[in-house]
């Protein structure tokens, strides 16, 4: 059973609901603070599931340079929206937060696309 891939699936699609239903109209503050932030907060933990899975799949070597462009790649990619964002001059920011949700849509399918850990033996090069 799939159950990582399955998982990171059904993660990706409840951080976009979640997502989308927190920002896609304006909300009171009582509402974001009980009811949007927690599912938030809840469907984040897809990240937690990153570091389980993702490293039996690849060498060592390969997981500690995997590990570093990953985790900083982010921060260029949140500098850069933050440039585009801001020279838009935008002064509602549910716009941005709204469609930073619509890319788990693709993570979701690409994550059943993953192989199974079971596999991760025969996907992983052998360290040296």
């Amino acid at each position: 059973m799939r159950t990582f891939t399955a998982g990171i699936a059904v993660m990706c699609l409840g951080f976009f609901l979640s997502v989308y239903f927190c920002w896609n109209v304006p909300r009171s503050h009582t509402t974001l603070l009980w009811v949007n932030i927690p599912l938030v907060g809840f469907f984040s933990g897809i990240f937690g599931l990153f570091t389980m899975y993702l490293p039996p799949l690849f060498p060592t070597l390969l997981r500690t340079t995997g590990a570093g462009f990953s985790y900083n790649i982010g921060r260029i990619a949140a500098a850069v929206g933050t440039v585009v964002f801001g020279r838009l001059g935008l002064t509602d920011l549910r716009q941005p937060l709204l469609y930073g949700a619509f890319l788990f849509l693709p993570a979701m399918a690409a994550a059943l696309l993953l192989p199974d850990l079971k596999d991760a033996d025969e996907t992983a090069a052998p360290a040296h």
